[in-house]
């Protein structure tokens, strides 16, 4: 059974509202999707991250004007029967939620005022030392895209010389670009609480490679000069898990405890900032402890995370490792095995590529990410601007099947309109 990714069954199946035997089926259509995957746990955050907050403005006995969200896409209610209204009802509930969380103005979340831009004498963003740096690690056993939370802010430059290792969560959620969507459609432009870097970015498919036949992924590192910081550089890490065979059916868990850790070079790299991310605590808990594990990942996941580095001074290097800006190893277990733990490990070099000469896949991720630190009016949005981003979007839409690019370049020429007005 092939799924339609319109098909209301799919959203019903995420929503849990759905019987045996055709819990099952869709179980096992789903299995040999992950695009079919990605909708299903969106749909799930989503719904999750909506009950939360719905649930803290009733204690609140907070009441104000709603905004109402019309749907007018007739085809949804052709798909017909009461299958579909009743997901159909389901999802205008939670949009109503979500209208009811942006519109408020001060939300049940707490934002943090952003830190002053602070720039040494070079030019360049001073970097943290020592111990202050390990307070910035996110955490990635946990997403705080669906929980209170204290905003922190977000990451800073770190100093190589004083942490050179970076990790950063493998299982991302894309709750926030829906968030960011719903919100702009409706002629907001969205909180900054609610703009998710790392989220938005994930929310679309990237053409890396498969893993080599013994590996359950492949990992995927390049390079190119940043963007919107011409003397930094811009790094995309990507993974990709290995596609379920087409006879086991299933949740197709192809590894378990799975840890990614990158070790930058100190005679090549000055800092580092990881994008996205924001450094966030949960009530009563360290959240910015290093080294947590993620749990199971399924088979054809995907997951890309980008570094902002600032190279350090030219000078000459007689050594060939030296010659290494970064490395990234992950670190998993079958989990079928016997609880060994293995590991991917891949080496990038700094061979001076132009942004201009860059994937399209990275340019686009590039033009995501500086659509949500202009959208937070981020400190390290550079000397980028909407202009900017539809540029490099449209020079890294591709092939865009299912059209998702091309609503990101029409969500930023509306942000840009509404940023105007």
């Amino acid at each position: 059974m092939k799924m339609n990714l319109d098909d209301p069954k799919l959203t019903a199946y995420a929503l849990g509202e759905l019987e045996e035997p055709e819990r099952s089926a869709i179980a096992r259509a789903i299995a040999d999707s992950p695009e079919a995957q990605r909708v299903v746990l969106e749909t799930q955050q989503v719904a999750q991250a909506l009950r939360l907050q719905y649930k803290l403005e009733l204690k609140e006995e907070w009441i104000a004007p709603r905004r109402f969200i019309a749907v007018t896409d007739d085809s949804f209610w052709s798909k017909a029967g009461p299958l579909a209204i009743a997901a159909g009802l389901t999802l205008l509930a939670l949009i109503g939620a979500l209208a009811l969380a942006t519109n408020r103005s001060g939300s049940a979340l707490h934002l943090a005022d952003s830190s002053p831009r602070e720039r040494a004498e070079s030019g360049r963003f001073s970097a943290v030392e020592g111990e202050e740096a390990t307070q910035f690690a996110p955490n990635p056993s946990r997403d705080f895209g669906a929980a209170p939370y204290n905003y922190v802010g977000e990451h800073p430059f770190v100093s190589v010389s004083s942490n050179p290792r970076s990790s950063f969560p493998i299982v991302v959620t894309s709750a926030s670009y829906s968030e960011v969507l719903q919100s702009i459609n409706a002629g907001i432009l969205p909180p900054k609480n609610t703009v998710r870097i790392e989220q938005m970015i994930n929310y679309f498919n990237y053409d890396y490679p498969g893993p080599l036949a013994e590996e359950p992924f492949s990992v995927n590192v390049d390079v190119v000069s940043c963007p919107w910081e011409q003397s930094h550089r811009l790094v995309r890490i990507g993974l990709k898990g290995r596609k379920a065979s087409s006879d086991v059916h299933g949740a197709n868990v192809i590894a378990k405890d799975a840890k990614i850790d990158v070790e930058f070079n100190p005679v090549r790299v000055g800092s580092y900032r990881l994008i996205g991310y924001d450094r966030r605590s949960l009530q009563g808990e360290n959240s910015n402890r290093e080294g947590a594990r993620d749990h199971g990942i399924a088979a054809g996941y995907t997951v890309t995370a980008l570094y902002e580095l600032v190279p350090v001074a030219q000078q000459i290097v007689t050594r060939q490792e030296a010659q290494t800006l970064l490395s990234a190893k992950l670190q998993f277990k079958k989990p079928d095995g016997n609880g060994e733990v293995q590991s991917i490990e891949r080496s990038v070099t700094n061979d001076g590529v132009d942004f201009a000469q860059a994937h399209p896949d990275l340019k686009f991720a590039a033009a995501v990410a500086e659509f949500g630190m202009i959208l937070r009016d981020s400190e390290y949005k550079g000397n980028g601007t909407f202009a900017a981003v539809l540029e490099w979007a449209h020079e890294g839409k591709g092939s865009d099947a299912n059209g998702y690019r091309a609503g990101f370049i029409e969500l930023v020429r509306k942000a840009q309109a509404l940023k105007k007005s």
